[in-house]
């Protein structure tokens, strides 16, 4: 698959640009800033490739933004559309779906979700303007941060995967496993972005992080096509974590250039069943792996056609 992408974003300001530009950049991607629809449509809409994506801000769907975003998915070579808003609720969500996003996230979800770790990366990254905590407040109060997957939180993933009750293994692993073995901790832990990719979450633990979920995808067989896997700790399950960890990595997968996900959920397993249903992935007989287990994919682009 060809992963020579760009990202295009569409913004009255520019300080998402410039940290993209930087954090990409380091992955070898393009990033490409446009003050307002029209000037891309002009200048780089009909440059868009297969695997090529487009940050949207509408801060407020209003009519006009609206009408904006409609406008611009009906372009025959836009990109994947990622609308990025405030105060999102189920309702504004689905008015910016319907204007033709392929999907929408708070904005700064994704700058804190993207940027965290930048000033480790990229050097004088202090320059950038700086981003809101990488936090979301549950009903409760509790501060979870949406982090990228690194390889020093191996101890960390291990102790995550061992505290997780047999049955809450058995949905996400399909066995028994108790611990991961060495071979697959340090897959998990060192995800080669865009080919693969993990985000996590974390609550505070003393002056130390503890891990309460993790979604990622890895790469199939299939060309374009990555697998997916979610996960929760027990005691945080309900609480929307595995949403948010899932729409993070949704933004992930649409940016490295991914154009289908897909994964395998036990039958059993009910509220992640419902979970995928709502976040836009659809039910495939496709598959060979049997009886109690479902085939979950959702596109995230137009597949490629083959010229006339």
């Amino acid at each position: 698959m060809d992963y020579e992408n760009t990202v295009f974003v569409i913004d009255h300001e520019d300080g998402m640009s410039r940290a993209l530009a930087a954090l990409l950049g380091t992955y070898d991607m393009k990033v490409e800033f446009y003050a307002d629809s029209d000037s891309f449509i002009e200048a780089a809409c009909t440059r868009s490739s297969a695997s090529s994506c487009l940050f949207f801000a509408i801060d407020t769907p209003d009519a006009d933004s609206l009408s904006q975003l409609h406008r611009l998915s009906e372009e025959p070579n836009c990109p994947p559309i990622i609308a990025l808003t405030t105060d999102l609720d189920d309702r504004r969500r689905q008015q910016i779906e319907d204007a033709g996003a392929r999907d929408v996230i708070e904005r700064f979800l994704a700058s804190a979700y993207l940027f965290t770790g930048l000033e480790d990366i990229v050097p004088g990254a202090r320059d950038f303007p700086h981003t809101l905590p990488s936090t979301m407040e549950l009903n409760d109060g509790t501060a979870v941060t949406f982090r990228m997957m690194r390889p020093e939180d191996a101890d960390m993933e291990q102790a995550f995967v061992v505290a997780l009750s047999e049955r809450s293994r058995y949905l996400r692993f399909f066995s028994g496993i108790e611990k991961l073995p060495k071979s697959v901790l340090k897959t998990f832990t060192h995800p080669e972005f865009p080919v693969s990719y993990a985000v996590i979450a974390t609550v505070p633990d003393g002056n130390k992080e503890c891990q309460i979920g993790v979604a990622r995808y890895a790469p199939t067989g299939s060309d374009g096509v990555a697998e997916f896997a979610v996960v929760v700790a027990d005691e945080w399950q309900g609480r929307g974590v595995a949403s948010r960890l899932m729409r993070l990595l949704i933004t992930a997968a649409t940016v490295g250039g991914i154009q289908r996900l897909e994964g395998l959920i036990l039958k059993e397993n009910v509220p992640m069943l419902a979970m995928a249903e709502k976040l836009g992935f659809t039910m495939s007989a496709d598959h060979d792996a049997g009886p109690s287990v479902s085939l979950y994919t959702r596109e995230l682009r137009e597949p490629a056609t083959e010229p006339a």
